[in-house]
């Protein structure tokens, strides 16, 4: 009867001599097709080989070995089990990071640096026209005198798009509150017209001279919408801004506060009669304001103003 011990050694000497052979084969075939371009050493190449293929099961050892060692001293981390309520208090002891989506001085400087390949301009052209806001949107008229043609093209075209866009919108809008007999409808329409207006505004795209006509055209439509309801929510926040942009700031402080006390969940509203408390230097407003809405805190952009106000406990 064969010992244990033996039929291992056997069949250990057995495997390795086949294991070798197969090696070797493989090393010479190998050999075959790399010779093509190192000529002078072939035996070296086929010992290479040879050597590469006999290790991998002795490296399969060590590798065993060390994955048994990582599997036993391995931590995972705790695993939530109660996750059945979130408790929003904690929210206070947290300094949620804020992130922003574009960094205006960096594309500033991208776009105004002539040694910036074209390509690149193009593409934060591209990025900035798919997030649009009145920043990214005057980014994009510097470049209207850009020195490079098709930089300066595509610019213009942005530009020329979304003002088509707003009075292409507005046109529609007009001939429809024209064309109506119903109340509602031409409530309806008249906040419409007003929001397409302030775009106009908000989006740079009227000079001093057409602002105040557009100004004028908003306050007409957005009277509409108040004598039908007094404290209608977009209309108060659009006057109230509409102000704010021309530094009226007792009537923009009305609207705002026409919005905020007459509506549910306006908490959003409370950043913009802060900024009108910072222009009037009414800083102990903006203290007191700031530190009634809970909900801000919970905003990642605004919390980090809340806490520069927030009142030492």
């Amino acid at each position: 009867m064969i010992s244990t011990d033996h039929w291992i050694f056997d069949s250990l000497w057995i495997f390795y001599l086949i294991h070798g052979s197969l090696s070797l084969l493989a090393a010479v075939i190998a050999s075959q097709f790399v010779k093509r371009r190192f000529t002078n050493s072939q035996a070296m190449v086929i010992f290479l080989f040879l050597l590469f293929n006999i290790s991998l099961p002795i490296v399969g050892y060590f590798f065993t070995i060390w994955i048994v060692y990582y599997l036993l001293h391995v931590k995972y981390e705790k695993t939530l089990t109660n996750v059945s309520y979130i408790n929003m208090v904690e929210f206070k002891s947290e300094f949620p990071k804020v992130t922003r989506l574009f960094g205006e001085a960096s594309m500033s400087e991208l776009l105004a640096n002539d040694f910036v390949p074209m390509s690149l301009k193009m593409k934060a052209l591209v990025a900035m026209a798919d997030n649009l806001t009145n920043h990214n949107l005057k980014l994009i008229k510097t470049r209207l005198s850009d020195n490079n043609d098709e930089i300066r093209l595509f610019s213009f075209a942005i530009v020329d798009k979304i003002e088509q866009r707003i009075t292409g919108k507005m046109h529609t809008a007009l001939k429809e509150f024209q064309e109506t007999s119903d109340q509602e409808t031409k409530i309806y329409l008249a906040e419409k017209i007003a929001q397409f207006y302030w775009e106009m505004i908000y989006f740079q795209l009227a000079d001093e001279v057409l602002k105040k006509h557009i100004l004028s055209e908003i306050k007409l439509y957005a009277q509409i919408v108040l004598d039908a309801n007094l404290y209608h929510l977009k209309i108060n926040i659009l006057l109230g801004k509409a102000h704010l942009d021309i530094q009226e700031y007792d009537m923009a402080l009305t609207y705002f506060m026409n919005a905020y006390q007459h509506n549910s969940e306006t908490d959003f509203i409370l950043p913009y009669i802060a900024e009108i408390y910072f222009y009037t230097k009414n800083y102990i407003g903006i203290k007191a304001l700031l530190n009634t809405a809970e909900t801000l805190r919970l905003n990642p952009t605004l919390y980090p103003i809340v806490k520069q106000w927030e009142v030492p406990a």
